[in-house]
């Protein structure tokens, strides 16, 4: 029989063909890094990840499956310059030559440094980054959170500072991987079992210095989020001074190191006794102040209340002596000093008519100053008309 593909009778199906040149293209070439521009980047619904690599002259197709797609911190922009390592394979179904990468990385920080801007900007835009909203540690907590890997160096700072400065502060460990794929939903969780359990009055969320993927669980979305609606005071201490992570942005405090942010909620015995003193004599000048006050008001109710008694008095007096003139204008003994008198029976009555006087011939005549006895002689009725002229 002659060599399959010779002949039409020996004619060599499509499928095997490229599965043929599949094996010769993997056998013969190892994995490589490749540099070249991204062009039409997609990321379909599976999370497999398709795109070009191109330069000036040539282009190539590329596959990056789900698994390895979700190290990536973001997607790339069309046109970003990148190096990615894959496999040189061909894809017997549709024949294509292609690239299956395993990993891609940008210059520099560059695909790191685009996703933090994007979740900044993001974040921004909802308000979460406003100094507005952030809230504020207190004085001196009692008992503090510290969201970290039980096992490393920044717990260690932590509690070394803490009981250095204010051994009487109560320290509760929310484990929690600090690095890699899971450590994202484990600090959202260990934030969470804190905010649920009530009784911290504030968080450091930290950890140790890192490369920017070793820092990257701070950088989530899950975690910001966890961050910016945790119902406690938050303090982010992630890696060295240097590193700045989308947690600080968020956080309520930031502090450049886990001793740093330990430093920062741990007020020393000798500034607390400080404090004291200040408030001792604030204390002291303010109630010396009220003090003074007070009597200033008191005084100067007193000459209030003096006033309008006084015054009080004197509309009294003016009243009274207004009466008086009435009262004595009214008085008979007014009417004796003009002249006038009045004549009454022994009996106290009063004699005002002439008849009377015609039935008590003896009669009491009041004057101004004395009583004159009387006797009725004759009683003659007045002429009214002449009394009328």
């Amino acid at each position: 029989m002659s060599d399959p593909g010779r002949t039409p009778a020996t004619a060599v199906p499509v499928s095997e063909v490229n599965e043929a040149v599949r094996q010769v293209l993997e056998s013969n070439f190892e994995p490589l890094w490749v540099r070249g521009e991204v062009g039409r980047w997609r990321r379909h619904g599976s999370g497999h990840c398709y795109f070009t690599l191109r330069d000036q002259d040539a282009q190539v197709d590329c596959v990056m499956f789900r698994s390895d797609a979700r190290s990536l911190p973001t997607d790339p922009d069309d046109g970003m310059e990148v190096c990615v390592f894959g496999r040189i394979t061909l894809y017997p179904a549709g024949g294509r030559f292609q690239l299956v990468v395993r990993a891609l990385e940008a210059s520099g920080d560059g695909l790191w440094r685009l996703a933090f801007e994007r979740l900044r900007s993001t974040l921004a835009a909802e308000g979460l980054l406003d100094a507005a909203r952030k809230k504020e540690l207190p004085a001196v907590p009692r008992r503090i959170a510290v969201v970290t890997s039980r096992s490393g160096a920044a717990l260690r700072d932590v509690v070394a500072v803490i009981r250095r400065r204010a051994p009487w502060m109560q320290i509760l460990v929310s484990d929690t991987r600090v690095q890699g794929r899971e450590a994202a939903p484990e600090i959202v969780r260990a934030l969470d079992r804190v905010a649920r359990e009530g009784t911290c009055d504030l968080v450091i969320v930290t950890r140790g210095g890192g490369s920017v993927e070793d820092l990257w669980a701070f950088n989530e979305e899950s975690v910001a989020r966890a961050i910016a609606g945790c119902p406690i005071p938050v303090v982010s201490a992630v890696g060295h001074e240097i590193d700045f992570t989308i947690a600080d942005l968020v956080a309520d405090h930031r502090a450049a190191t886990p001793s740093a942010a330990a430093e920062a909620v741990a007020p020393e015995e000798r500034v607390l006794m400080a404090r004291l003193s200040r408030l001792r004599d604030d204390l002291t000048l303010a109630l010396q102040a009220m003090t003074t006050r007070g009597r200033e008001r008191m005084l100067a109710e007193g000459t209030r209340l003096v006033s309008s008694a006084r015054l009080t008095l004197e509309r009294g007096e003016q009243r009274l002596s207004v009466g008086s003139a009435r009262l004595n204008a009214l008085s008979p003994l007014a009417v004796l000093g003009r002249g006038y008198s009045i004549a009454s029976a022994s009996d106290g009555t009063i004699l005002r008519h002439g008849a009377a006087f015609a039935e008590q011939p003896d009669f009491d005549l009041r004057v101004l100053d004395a009583h004159v006895a009387c006797t009725v002689r004759d009683v003659r009725p007045l002429d009214e008309k002449a009394d009328e002229e």
